[in-house]
Formats: structure tokens, sequence, C-alpha cells
């Protein structure tokens, strides 16, 4: 009985001891609720609160083994019942255990875990291309070609700012530009299961909406021109100095090429007879425009001339010689006095005919006509005819032509009564005396410039006749100012950077030739020349030259235009670089304004402090992979423009790549012991041992059962 009493008083000691250590502060653990989940960037522990008084907050630990307390993860005590471990690496169970602390600062013993993994890299690979790459567009509406690797979600952003709604991810969709012409960029960025997201990258593309403008002044529409007639028309365009332009009449090709904004080009075409429509059609490099115009061609015989005797203005036989020219001419007519015309006969440039009866001025007529039936002009020539004795006498080279590019002309000649006759240049001797003809073959003296043949007869009784002269231009080219005027300034370059450029120049029948900008004065003129240096006019902008030829016989002239842009453009704003998992640099960058062909990329190891041009882009990203584990870079971007300005650097941004994984349990050299590492000081780095050998560890240290237990 008395042994029965003290062991029911020891199990009601027992009971009391249960109760008191459940009611206080440091008392045996309870259980904690506690999960794990995954989420963007970590994993979420969440834990019930303590029903203990007195608990302050909450410290949580973390390790790699199930059963293993592991380190505490937490720098300052939880007040709540939430925390997000952030340093994880993906696809690691970690093992998470939450004890409770009082006001004391002591805490529980509770070993309950709960446990996961999670994937802190974000989408990989991001690419956007607009248009499959173009770099110009003359629609705001375009398609977008996007690529990713990891990609769960995805949103697209025309200025890094407003983004379009998460949506599913796809390697194609269709986008509309900001509006406005210029350049325009597209932003792409993506997020994976867990919430992660990319650094966004982006494309650029120029929209361009507003197209050339071609204005025809000849021909004209509804008008009638002759098989040879010219061209002139005029383009302009908001975007360019200089369009690539193609024409055809009923489709057959005008060979045109590359013609100046804003100035009327002219040039010669040939057609058929008949109705035509000739079309010009001009590209810009992204907007085409084309202009057509309705016209005829008229082949009706013009500029018909006639001659009696060359020319010569007296005859003293009735029977003489016509000399007939007339384009496009397939039959012709004559009359005496336009009173009888006599048949349509072939047409031919020498006729004999015979004159009305009588001595005194006779006029012949003729009119001629097409294979088509159109009819020309009627022509007509006087001729005194004397059949009697006298002294009229005349000269008239080559028809009466004004110019001549040889020394071998033909004379017309006539003398009344005329037996024997001779001749002579200016300045020489006369020849021989030879048998009176109308005509006769002639050399002129040496010598460029203005010629004379005098002329002088006698009868057959030796009597002189009197004597006559004709003038002549002898030029062995064309007594017409030059022409093919044409000049290059840097080889047709649009844009230049600088004001000093060569220029190119070309002119056919040029003596000497002068230049100047838009707004100055002539330079003197020198000699022709294919090329040369030339200093455009200061400030920026479009800037036209002048080329003008002359010779004896005018001047022409002709122009180029170029623009100077000697302003680079401003520096790149917002300068940001990051590094991923693969130890991949990735850029990111805000537009300057202006006009930007592309950016300049400049690396330095900060090591060494000089910036060294590592790569060139048109987008507002860059990605560079050729980067050293352990090592801080800095990065400057330079914006370029279309002249190949290159501006001021950009704010400089600084990375670095991680070596060996570092961070959260980490010892003095930065080895992370929770992942298995260990320092090896012969080889200066963080090792796994059971991976890699390491002399002063041999074959690894042994832990002691002390050791683990602790």
């Amino acid at each position: 009985m008395q042994n029965k009493s003290i062991l029911l008083v020891f199990l009601g000691i027992v009971l009391l001891s249960f109760a008191l250590l459940a009611g206080c502060p440091g008392g045996g653990p309870e259980s904690t609720g506690v999960t794990a989940k995954a989420v963007a960037g970590g994993i979420e522990v969440n834990w019930n609160p303590s029903q203990k008084a007195d608990v302050t907050g909450y410290n949580v630990y973390r390790s790699t083994a199930a059963g293993d307390l592991g380190v505490k993860i937490n720098p300052v005590l939880v007040t709540g019942t939430s925390y997000t471990d952030t340093n994880v690496e993906s696809s690691v169970v970690y093992y998470y255990t939450v004890r409770s602390v009082t006001s004391g600062g002591t805490e529980d013993t509770n070993t309950e875990q709960a446990s996961a993994s999670t994937d802190v890299n974000p989408p990989s690979g991001l690419s956007v291309q607009i248009n499959n790459g173009a770099t110009h567009t003359n629609n705001p509406d375009v398609t977008l070609t996007l690529s990713a690797t990891g990609a769960s979600e995805c949103r697209v952003s025309n200025d890094k700012s407003t983004w379009s709604d998460w949506a599913a991810y796809t390697t194609s969709m269709s986008w509309q530009l900001s509006s406005g012409d210029g350049m325009k960029d597209v932003y792409y960025t993506c997020r994976d299961a867990h919430g992660n997201e990319a650094i966004p990258v982006s494309a650029s593309i120029e929209l361009d909406s507003s197209g050339p403008s071609i204005s025809i002044s000849s021909p004209e529409s509804g008008a009638t021109y002759a098989t040879q007639f010219e061209l002139k028309f005029t383009v302009t365009d908001p975007r360019s100095s200089t369009i690539s332009c193609t024409g055809d009449v009923d489709g057959g090709a005008i060979a045109i090429g590359h013609v100046d904004v804003g100035e009327q080009d002219t040039m010669t075409v040939n057609a058929n007879p008949g109705e035509h429509t000739l079309t010009i059609s001009c590209n810009d490099g992204v907007n085409s425009a084309e202009e057509s115009v309705s016209f005829s061609v008229d082949t009706t015989p013009t500029g018909v001339e006639l001659h009696i005797e060359s020319g010569s203005g007296y005859v003293d036989t009735r029977y003489v010689t016509l000399d007939v020219i007339a384009d496009n001419a397939a039959e012709c007519r004559f009359s005496n006095e336009n009173k009888v015309w006599n048949n349509w006969v072939p047409y031919v440039e020498e006729k004999q005919w015979t004159l009305s009866s009588g001595d005194g001025t006779k006029t012949v007529y003729v009119e001629c006509k097409s294979s088509e039936g159109q009819l020309s002009q009627v022509a007509s020539d006087s001729v005194v005819l004397d059949t009697h004795k006298g002294d009229k006498i005349s000269i008239e080279i080559d028809n009466g032509d004004d110019w001549t590019n040889s020394r071998d002309v033909k004379l017309g000649l006539y003398c009344f009564a005329a037996d024997q006759c001779r001749y002579r240049n200016e300045g020489g001797d006369w020849s021989g005396w030879s048998s009176y003809a109308t005509r006769k073959y002639w050399t002129l003296s040496s010598g460029e410039g203005d010629k004379t043949v005098h002329y002088n007869c006698k009868d057959s009784n030796g009597n002189d006749l009197g004597s006559a002269e004709a003038d002549i231009t002898y030029s062995k080219r064309e007594p017409n100012p030059p022409s093919s005027m044409s000049i290059k300034i840097n080889n047709g370059a649009s844009h230049t950077s600088s004001r000093d450029v060569t220029l190119k120049l070309h002119a056919t029948n040029a003596d000497a030739c002068r230049l100047k900008n838009y707004g100055e004065s002539w330079s003197s003129y020198r000699g022709y020349r294919t090329s040369m240096d030339w200093t455009l006019s200061d400030g920026g902008g479009k800037k036209t030259v002048y080329y003008q030829c002359k010779n004896d016989y005018g001047k022409e002239s002709a122009h180029a235009s170029i623009y100077l842009d000697a302003e680079p453009p401003g520096p790149p704003k917002h300068l940001s670089a990051t590094v991923d998992r693969n130890d991949v640099v990735h850029l990111s960058w805000d537009r300057p304004s202006g006009d930007i062909h592309e950016y300049d990329i400049y690396r330095s190891n900060t090591d060494l402090g000089m910036f060294t041009k590592v790569g060139s882009t048109r987008t507002t990203t860059w990605r560079d992979t050729g980067v050293s584990k352990g090592y801080e870079y800095a990065y400057q971007v330079k914006a370029v423009d279309s002249a190949g300005n290159e501006g001021p650097a950009s704010n400089t941004a600084t990375v670095k790549v991680p070596g060996t994984e570092t961070g959260g349990d980490t010892d003095e050299h930065g080895c992370k012991g929770s992942a298995g590492y260990v320092w090896c000081e012969s080889l200066k780095e963080c090792i796994k041992p059971w991976e890699t050998d390491c002399p002063e560890l041999g074959a690894g240290p042994e832990i002691s059962g002390e050791m683990a237990e602790e």
C-alpha cells in the first residue's frame, strides 16, 4: 500500500513538470506547421505563430540535407510568419526549420522541417526582330519575330515604360510602332513560371510613311511631239537628298538613275509615231512613287529645205539640180511658181528639174509626205535665170552652213558666162585656172577658226567677171557650250561629317571650269579636270556645290548636294549592366535624340582602366560573352550618326562576373559550405573535395562523430 502511494506521487510530479514545461518560456518544442514553396527569385517559407508566451520573433535555418539544422539565414529576427530565401541555387533541395525566440533571447529546439527547390534563373536567349530584321518600314503595323528559352509569359513595349499585358510565350506577333516618322525601338521581356523576369532586349527600325512625289513638266498630257523630245521632271522627298528613278515609254525602258531631290532633270527621249504613255517611278529606299503622262508623236516631215543649184542665186540655164532635205519623207512633189504640181515621186536628196521659161526670178516649190501619208509644210527656193551675158557671181560653202568640223568642204558656185575660175583661202595664193563648174570640193586652211574662200572667174575671152567670197567656221568640236555636265560629292554619298570633300567632275568640250558653294561667290576659272578637293560652306544641313564650265560658244552648269552633319549625337542614357547564370553580361540603355545609325560598345577591365571598343549594334541592348569569371568590368556606350560622327560616352556601368559560387553561408575565402565547397590554398580557389584533388587536403578531411553531432 505504501509503494502504491509513492508511485502515485511520482506520476503526479511528472505530469506537473510537463505542464510547467508547456507553459514556460524555453520549454519543449511545439509544432510550427512550417511550409516551403518556390516563388519568383527564391523560396518562400511560412509557419504558424507560436502559442508560447513572450515570443518576440523567429529564426529560420536552412540545410541541404534532411534532418540537419543547417545555418541561420535571417540576418535579423523575423517578427512575422513568412520569410523569402533569395540566396538559393536552381534545382537544389533546401530544408527549412523555424524556431521561435523569446524576449530574453531563448530559442526553442523545434526540429520540424519543410523542403522545396526552385529555379531562380530567368528566361534566356531573348531576341526580337522587326519585319524579319528590316531596317526601314513605311507602315507602323509590323510583325515581331520572338525567341526565348524557358519563357512562360512575355510582354512588349515601345518605350520600356508602358508595357503590353503579360501573355503566353509565342514566336510571332503583330505590333504597332509609336506614332510619327523616325527611328523606332521595340522592347521585349519574358518571365518563367516562377515569375523570374529576364532583362529586356530591343530591336530598332526606321518608320518612313511619307514617300517621294514626282512632277512631270514635259511631255505635257495630251500634247503632240516629234519622235525626239525632251523629258523634264522634278522629284521631292522628305527623307533623301538623292533618289533612284526609272522610266519607260509603253514598257520600253528609259535610263534615269539617281537624281537630286528638288532639282529639275532633263533628258532626250525617242518614241515612234502614235499614242504613248510615259511613266516615271522613284524609290527612296522605303517608299515608291509613280507618275504617268499620255501624249502623242506625229511624224509629219518638218524642216523641209530646198536649194536650187546649191543656193547659188543665179543660173544661165533652165536645167538645174534641186537639193532637197526632209526628215521622215517617203515621197515628194514639185511645182514651178506653185501653179501645177507634178506627181508624187520617191524622195531623193538631188533631183533634176526644169525651170519655167523666160529669164527672171524663178521659184520652185516642194512638198513631201511620210510613209503614213502625213504632209510636210511647203518649202521653196528662188533663183535668177539669165540666159544672156552678165557679171553676176556667187559662192556658198556647204550649202550655206555656219560651221563645219571638217576642212574638206563642198562649194556651190555660179558665175554667168564664166569659162575659167580660180580659188583661194584667206591669206593664201590663188589656185590655177580651171574650167567653170557649179560645184567643187575644196580644203580649208589649217587651224580652227573662221575661214574664208575667195572665188574669181573670167570668160572665154579672158575678161574678168568679178569675184565673190563665203565664210564658215571650222572647229573639230561642235560650236556649242559644254555638255554632259556632272558633279559628285564624295562619290555620291548622301551625308558627310566633314566640310572637306572630294568632287568628281565631268564635262564634254569644256575649256575652263569654276565652282561655288550655295550663297557664295564663284571661284576663278581653271583648266578642266576630273576631280578636286573642296571645302563646303559653314554650318550643318544640306550643302549644294555648283559647277560651271565654258568654251568659246557659251557656258553650262551642274550641281550636286550632300548633307553636312558635323555635330555628333548626344550620349546614350541610363546604361545598366547585369550578368546572368551563364556569365554573359547584358547591357541596356536609352536612345538619345537625333539621327542615330548605330552604337559603339567600349569595355574596360577595371584593373587596367583603359576602354577598348568591343562591338557595335543598332539596338539599345548588347550581350558580352567574352568575359572571365571573377573579374569586374566597366562599360560605356557611344552613339554614331549617319555621317559617322561618334558622340560622347554614356554613363559608366560596372559589373562583376562571379567566380566560384559565393553568398549566404560563406567562409573568409568566399567558399560556400552548404554547397560542399572548401578552400584549397595551393590551388587558390574553392573546390569540392570529391571532385577536385587538393594536396594539403589529401583524400578529404575526416569528420569526427563529435563534429558531426555539432
